[in-house]
């Protein structure tokens, strides 16, 4: 029972430890999928939210605002003394501001109004408040009902589709704007008048249009607008368009058409959050090769004729937004930072340079260790004892001692931002590899060795044909290593390459890291990427990973 009960304690332990080594990990997954505010504030969480696909809009997101508690610094007595005479301020308040909502949903929007005001004013109240017996109620609801504050919950609460102003972009890289100053209604017509109709706002500073939807008997709601441009339709380059998203996780699509020709967009826009954006769609051209940040959504061309040609400068563009399911509404969640790293970096570029780099040093390292160690462990020659004792004395230099003179003798050699220095010295051997091998190459017995010589084979032959096969799971180990220190390193490229081109996958991270301005949704996919090849390498490799180290240890 003793036993028994030592093994699960064991087991536990190994089962306890694992999950803390790997919550980082877990983390970093998990993130990935998120948007910003499940990683900060009160919304946040260890996985995602399950993304929720609205079938109307606009409508109020009823779990925004989670119900308050009682503050720590104020007592039960206190606290239920003011609640009470609280609440029914802020309510009488709330059902005072009239709303700027529909009808319709009027009565959902006060009740999570009020219990936002509620959630605001009590984060916000000063314990001092809540022990003053004589401060008025009316005083302390009146920080936080004033028409801006009550606008600024409903604002976080309630979720519509909304569109702005549009601008064009020329083959020049001149921008303009399209139809300022006129209504959005003027320009803008909906295809589906029994499930989608545009009512203009004036509220902010340029006039904007809240889209009413209803997916209940359709899939698919279609815009259009007529635009007349400054140039001709011919050269347009890029359509953007500003617009507010409703949170529905819907999806949104472009068709342009002018001077001949009939564009759809590549992608589909997932309609996440809740604030101001905008998304510029481009048709095809050279800088989709480029290696810049691409913040555009490509289009192309699906078709071309006489009834696509409106004008010299006259062009249509058809928004349609298009009901997500469920399983899309989580696909969208979770590929979103996933496609914004590739649109922010050359992910495929980066990753075959490190590929590239790996598998050169892999092979400059097996090759020039395996032959170094050979020479050491098996032949003998005048002063081998010496040149091995100083082998060894190397690893007893810091690298930060040689990083300067190594840097002025790349540049005397003219690899300075090239790729050669990355990998040519890996054919110079590692010390700490030729002392593993030939301490597991002294523990080979030599009538091994003997016999192949019997038979007529030379060094060379007996290095290929009877040492090597018996190294292999030391050169497993030592390949893993290679790799890892290889597809990990960050100084050598930083150090020896200033183009862009030439990075690295660890290199190019950073860079998405300084672009990415703390994106930290972007940052942990892209980090996820450069992990997963490592755990997958492990994965297959781990029996040669144990084995080597373990034979490595034995003495010769």
């Amino acid at each position: 029972m003793e036993k028994i009960f030592f093994k699960i304690g064991q087991h536990s332990i190994l089962i306890a430890l694992a999950v803390m080594f790997a919550f980082p990990f877990i983390w970093m997954i998990s993130a990935s999928g998120k948007v910003d505010r499940e990683m900060f504030g009160e919304r946040r969480a260890l996985f995602p939210h399950t993304p929720v696909p609205a079938v109307t809009s606009p409508y109020i997101d009823q779990i925004e605002f989670k119900k308050s508690s009682q503050p720590e610094d104020v007592s039960k007595k206190d606290y239920e003394r003011l609640k009470k005479a609280l609440l029914t301020d802020i309510y009488s308040a709330v059902t005072n501001a009239d709303l700027k909502v529909p009808e319709k949903i009027k009565t959902v929007a006060e009740n999570e109004v009020y219990e936002g005001v509620w959630k605001r004013l009590v984060a916000v109240t000063p314990q001092s408040y809540w022990t003053n017996a004589a401060l008025s109620p009316k005083k302390i609801v009146s920080r936080v009902t004033t028409k801006k504050e009550i606008d600024n919950v409903l604002n976080q609460c309630y979720r519509r589709f909304s569109i702005q102003l549009s601008r064009a972009r020329d083959n020049d890289m001149a921008i303009y704007n399209l139809a300022l100053g006129q209504p959005i209604t003027s320009k803008w017509v909906s295809l589906n008048s029994n499930a989608a109709f545009i009512e203009e706002r004036d509220e902010d500073v340029l006039p904007y249009a809240n889209i009413h939807y209803n997916f209940e008997k359709t899939n698919e709601i279609s815009l259009y607008a007529e635009f007349t441009l400054p140039f001709a339709a011919s050269n347009l380059l890029q359509y953007c368009l500003a617009y507010r998203t409703d949170d529905s996780w819907n999806r949104l699509y472009v068709e342009l058409e002018g001077g001949g020709k009939k564009y759809a967009s590549d992608e589909s826009i997932y309609l996440f959050d809740y604030t101001w954006t905008s998304v510029i769609w481009q048709r095809p051209s050279e800088q989709d090769n480029e290696i810049k940040i691409k913040r555009w959504v490509r289009t192309k061309v699906v078709d071309e004729g006489p009834q696509y040609d409106f004008g010299n400068n006259k062009i249509k563009v058809t928004l349609h937004l298009r009901k997500s399911s469920q399983l899309q509404a989580w696909w969208g969640k979770l590929s979103r930072n996933y496609i914004a790293t590739f649109k922010y970096i050359p992910f495929w570029r980066y990753f075959c340079t490190s590929a590239f780099l790996v598998i050169l040093n892999i092979i400059g390292v097996l090759f020039s260790s395996t032959i170094v160690a050979y020479a050491f462990a098996r032949l003998h020659w005048p002063g081998r004892d010496i040149c091995f004792y100083l082998l060894l004395a190397t690893l007893m230099i810091p690298p930060q001692v040689t990083m300067i003179p190594g840097f002025i003798i790349i540049k005397w050699l003219g690899w300075y931002n090239t790729l050669q220095p990355l990998w040519v010295f890996s054919f110079c051997g590692n010390a700490f590899f030729i002392f593993l091998l030939v301490q597991f190459m002294r523990g080979i017995p030599k009538d091994l060795e003997d016999s192949a010589k019997i038979d007529g084979c030379g060094f060379l032959r007996v290095y290929w044909y009877v040492i090597l096969p018996l190294i292999k799971p030391t050169m497993a180990a030592i390949a893993i290593f290679t790799f890892m220190g290889v597809w990990n390193d960050f100084m050598g490229p930083l150090i020896y390459l200033s183009d862009h081109r030439l990075y690295p996958l660890s290199l190019g991270l950073f860079s998405l890291n300084v672009q990415a301005g703390g994106n930290f949704g972007m940052m942990m996919s892209g980090s996820f990427l450069m992990t997963l090849p490592v755990i997958i390498i492990f994965f297959f490799a781990q029996k040669y990973f144990i084995q080597g180290i373990t034979l490595s240890g034995m003495k010769g």
